[in-house]
């Protein structure tokens, strides 16, 4: 009884306890209002948001900048609005507040690394990208390059192989030059010629890439393909702070969907060989399978259906274990800081019996000995071991479907096994891939030791010396039971670089009077780099066994083996002024010299100036009370850079071997192979571009405008010379090539509340043109099987030149009224007569596309909620073509594996004419397809390169685990990827034939390019 009396009396005094708060609630709390304004101008700002220190009750300003809020007098008013510095004001006794709020310009006062220096971003007067590593390093890539891909206008990262370990190319606005490569500069932490295979994606700050000449030009003979600065992480003052970031997952690779294996398998491969047949004139009626009327090469056994359905690209790829860990500490004190990371990575390749592993350390160190005095030293050690294929993956699955992949006892049959000499003598590719212990070693030092002095006041002088130290080793062994032949065979393959690097800067900054900013630098810098290699190579099939596969149990073959000794040096002195008046006017002006002795006397030193103006038109006075403009500045700049990259003293005439028999007997000796140009020199590329970059909205909307035309003259290639020199050509400046375009990066902040939205998006449209080829049209550059690639005066480089095909012809009438090829018959290309003289000559040949994107696009997609976080990062290319070889071996007429998009399409007969423009697939016509457009597909894409889902776990919990912070994640790599109709690649950017490397190259041939990788992640990142 007493308990139920209790319950209703504690309800009484609960009521009166909770009725009184409220009376003292209503006693302290008061009605506050007021207004917020914009320190420039007193403009009232709209949407501000004002909320209670400590609760999550607020308000947001009307469109007057008026707000009103119950609030006590012991409370604090927060005011937060993108843009703007936060503002917290204690309540007191105020009813109304008049709150000044004031822009935020951290996003305009960060700085940008340019080349020996640091200038704010509000100050660049070039085309200068930046990258942030954020959540970079939880991305699972291989090599930090390919985080790059559709991030930045300009910056084109193609993955052309995605086997373990390999490095993605990448293009800055476009290919200028033939002979001296493309790819851009890289430096790390100021050392020039680094690789980003060295360092880990978890010790990267930051990545700029220079992008124009003026800002390249301060790099003058290596900027040519633009410049890619990364800053490595630094120690900052406070405790010692470690961060362990760890992700683990499993690759699959993106295959295809339409093998053909069984009876349909059968029915294709007899349409293939009554086809042929019918072609000699054979009777199709009788039997294909023994029957002694049929010759033998166009019999089908009854195999091909009753066989084993093998689909060869499941049976050689695999779901492949993915990780990457890293553990790191920074801190220090007013005197010294260290940043030590070290990282292990550990891939499986989606092939079989590939992998990548490397291990990486890195440490930076900063001692402050005084005001005057600071040094400092970086190490970057590095090992990685891959073990790689021994052929394109088309040699793997364009195997036959009947074919076992083992047989019960271990040993691999072949197709011959099964069927004669008819079909392909291949190995087995299971035991091609056991078989073949193809591996690379490469061991990776870099190192920097730096003294800064402050000599007075803004001027301070910087030396540092920097070495990269490099081996390289390549073991190959092939058993015999793994090659068609039945021959083992075995090689090494070993190289070493040292390369030494000493800069000197003096640096000075001062403003004069609060309104002349004036920085310049003078420096000296001197580079040497050394190299040496070997290789030696067995005689195929001496190796005693299969077991030992080193050379030493093998016959050395001397005319496989060889070794080699090369350096070279360059010495270099530059300078750069920067102006600014009143933050509005800005100048900057460089120079660069470099002698190298990779060129003629004549030509030893090399000039690389450049300047750049902008006019920040929004720090004018008649633009303050443009309110919806944050920011409008526009820029202008010229530069010239160059490219050395060539092969050591090649302006002289170079040695080589030559075999000759004196008295019957062979003999090794040399001789001069080439004829030498005292007057070589540099490639020089000279750039304008011409910006606009626009801030709107407190900076919430960012739009950065570029329009380039760059120009690189005295191309490096060889040219024909007069045969009386006893030589065909020599290496000589002559020629030009053009690129011109313009680039779009928008940033905008959709969102800003507590649902966080913030979009990326950028687009660049470069035209590449061959200008001038020292005098002559054009040349061309002819493939085994037909196919030519072109560089001709007002087209991009290296275009596809060859038939065009309107038709396949149907009958022999079709064949007897068309201009035709010798030899055609009914099913062959119909070509198109260029000339209209009646027949199909090479003078019918047209260009038929290129391999460089006319266009690409990369948006990238931020949302934050509360906790959560998710980005999405998409990529896209328009307008690429690829001469897609590969099809052939898919289409029937190897009588290996088949394609149904790849032989459903094709003539068969008049009554089967398929698509009417894809003609029949034939060995014994080959030349008439590959010759044309046949295999020259549109190798456009949109892909879905990145998604990226983290939660941080709430501070009170992470705490309870002794953790300062702790996220875990989710990422999907490639996930999706779109091409166009038509397309039969595994992968759009992948590309066999290499790429501009001389007036042979073949770039955008692809017989075998490995698939795109789908990759799945699960990571924990968390900071103690």
């Amino acid at each position: 009884m007493k308990f139920y009396l209790k319950k209703p009396l504690l309800a009484v005094m609960l009521a009166l306890a909770l009725c009184m708060s409220g009376r003292l609630w209503a006693q302290d709390a008061g009605n506050v209002s007021g207004t917020v304004v914009d320190s420039v101008g007193n403009a009232t700002l709209p949407g501000v948001s004002v909320v209670i220190k400590g609760t999550s009750k607020g308000v947001t300003t009307d469109v007057d900048g008026k707000f009103q809020i119950q609030a006590a007098a012991g409370d604090v008013l927060t005011f937060s609005f993108i843009g703007y510095k936060k503002v917290e004001v204690p309540v007191g006794n105020q009813s109304v507040i008049r709150v000044v709020m004031r822009q935020d310009n951290t996003v305009l006062d960060e700085l940008v690394v340019v080349g020996y220096g640091t200038v704010k971003k509000s100050s660049v007067t070039a085309s200068v990208a930046k990258v942030e590593n954020t959540v970079l390093d939880q991305i699972p890539v291989g090599r930090p390059e390919s985080v790059l891909a559709g991030r930045l206008a300009g910056v084109n990262v193609t993955q052309n192989n995605t086997s373990p370990g390999s490095a993605p190319l990448i293009r800055i606005r476009g290919a200028s030059s033939i002979d001296a490569g493309n790819d851009p500069l890289v430096v790390i932490d100021g050392f020039p010629g680094g690789s980003l295979g060295s360092v880990s994606t978890n010790d990267i700050e930051s990545i700029e890439v220079l992008k124009d000449a003026s800002a390249a030009a301060i790099y003058g003979s290596r900027g040519a393909g633009g410049v890619i600065i990364v800053t490595t992480k630094k120690g900052k003052s406070g405790k010692a702070r470690f961060n362990f970031n760890a992700y683990a997952g499993v690759a699959n690779a993106k295959g295809h969907k339409d093998w053909i294996t069984g009876q349909e398998y059968y029915d294709y491969a007899v349409r293939y060989q009554n086809r042929e047949y019918k072609w000699i004139g054979g009777d199709t009626s009788i039997p294909v399978w023994n029957d002694s009327r049929r010759p033998n090469a166009y019999q089908v056994s009854d195999v091909l259906k009753n066989g084993n359905n093998v689909i060869w690209e499941d049976a050689v790829m695999q779901s492949a274990a993915i990780q990457n860990y890293n553990l790191s500490v920074g801190g220090g004190n007013d005197h010294v800081r260290y940043y030590v990371s070290g990282t292990l990575k550990d891939e499986k390749g989606t092939l079989k019996n590939t992998w990548y592993k490397n291990y990486g350390l890195r440490a930076n160190v900063d001692v402050t000995v005084n005001s005057v005095v600071s040094l400092g030293f970086m190490l970057n050690p590095s090992y990685s071991k891959r073990r790689f294929a021994s052929a394109d993956i088309n040699n793997y699955v364009k195997f036959p479907s009947f074919v076992a992949v083992q047989n019960p006892d271990g040993t691999y049959p072949s197709a011959r096994s099964y069927w004669g000499a008819v079909v392909s003598g291949q190995a087995n590719p299971m035991a091609t891939l056991d078989g073949s212990y193809y591996y690379g070693t490469t061991v990776n030092n870099l190192g920097e030791a730096f003294i800064n002095l402050n000599l007075a006041k803004g001027l301070s002088f910087r030396s540092s010396l920097s070495t990269n130290l490099a081996s390289n080793t390549t073991d190959r062994f092939q058993a015999s039971w793994a090659t068609s032949t039945s021959l083992n065979s075995g090689s090494q393959a070993l190289s070493s670089t040292t390369s030494i690097a000493n800069e000197n800067v003096l640096s000075y900054t001062n403003t004069f009077k609060g309104v002349h900013n004036v920085s310049a630098i003078a420096g000296a810098s001197y580079q040497k780099y050394n190299s040496s290699s070997s290789s030696l190579a067995a005689v195929n099939g001496s190796f005693n066994n299969d077991i030992i596969h080193t050379l030493n149990n093998a016959i050395i073959n001397p005319s496989a083996s060889s070794s080699s000794r090369s350096q070279w040096g360059l010495i270099s002195y530059f300078s750069r002024v920067n102006y600014g008046f009143k933050d509005k006017y800005l100048l900057s002006a460089s120079i660069r010299t470099d002698g190298s002795s990779r060129f003629g006397p004549d030509n030893k030193w090399g000039y690389f100036p450049s300047a750049s103006v902008a006019w920040r038109i929004s720090q004018e006075d008649f633009m303050k009370n443009v309110r919806p403009v944050s920011e409008l500045k526009l820029r202008a700049s010229y530069g010239a850079t160059g490219n050395f990259n060539i092969g050591d003293f090649e302006y002289l005439g170079q040695i080589g071997d030559v075999y000759y028999s004196p008295n019957n007997t062979l003999t090794k000796g040399q001789t001069q192979t080439s004829y030498g140009n005292n007057s070589l020199s540099w490639e020089k590329t000279k750039s304008y571009d011409f910006g606009l970059e626009l801030g709107l909205f407190r900076n919430r909307v960012n739009l950065v405008l570029d329009y380039y035309d760059k120009r690189t003259s005295g191309l490096l290639y060889n040219v024909s010379i007069p045969s009386i020199t006893g030589f065909p050509s020599s290496l000589s400046n002559v020629g030009s090539v053009s690129n011109k375009g313009f680039e779009v990066e928008l940033t905008t902040k959709n969102l800003v509340g507590e649902f966080k939205w913030e979009t990326s998006f950028n687009m660049a449209r470069n035209v590449n043109k061959v200008e001038d080829l020292g005098g002559v049209q054009e040349r061309i550059t002819t493939d085994t099987y037909g196919m030519g690639w072109i560089l001709r005066l007002g087209q991009p480089m290296f275009s596809y030149y060859g038939y065009k095909i309107v038709g396949v012809l149907q009958n022999a009438e079709d064949v007897k009224n068309s201009p035709v090829l010798a030899g055609s018959v009914p099913g062959n290309p119909k070509f198109q007569d260029v000339n209209g003289d009646g027949q199909i000559t090479s003078a019918d040949k047209v260009i038929l596309g290129n391999f460089q994107p006319k266009a690409y696009f990369g948006l990238i997609n931020n949302f934050a909620y509360k906790a959560f976080d998710l980005s999405i990062a998409m990529q896209a290319s328009v307008g690429a073509k690829m001469y897609n070889f590969e099809n052939e071996y898919y289409q029937g007429a190897l009588l290996g594996a088949m394609r149904r998009s790849l032989v459903d399409t094709q003539w068969w007969s008049e009554a089967e004419p398929g698509n009417g423009m894809v003609p029949a697939s034939s060995l014994s016509k080959l030349t008439y397809q590959s010759s044309s457009d046949a295999y020259i597909e549109d190798a456009s894409f949109l892909a879905v390169r990145n998604i990226n889902l983290g939660y941080t776990v709430p501070s009170n919990v992470s705490q309870k685990l002794h953790l300062s912070g702790l996220r875990v994640y989710a990422s999907l790599a490639n996930p999706f990827m779109f091409t166009k109709k038509g397309f039969h690649g595994y992968n759009p950017e992948g590309y066999t034939g290499g790429e501009i490397a001389g007036t042979g190259s073949k770039p955008g041939y692809n017989n075998g390019a490995a698939p795109i990788n789908r990759v799945y992640t699960l990571g924990l990142n968390f900071n103690f």
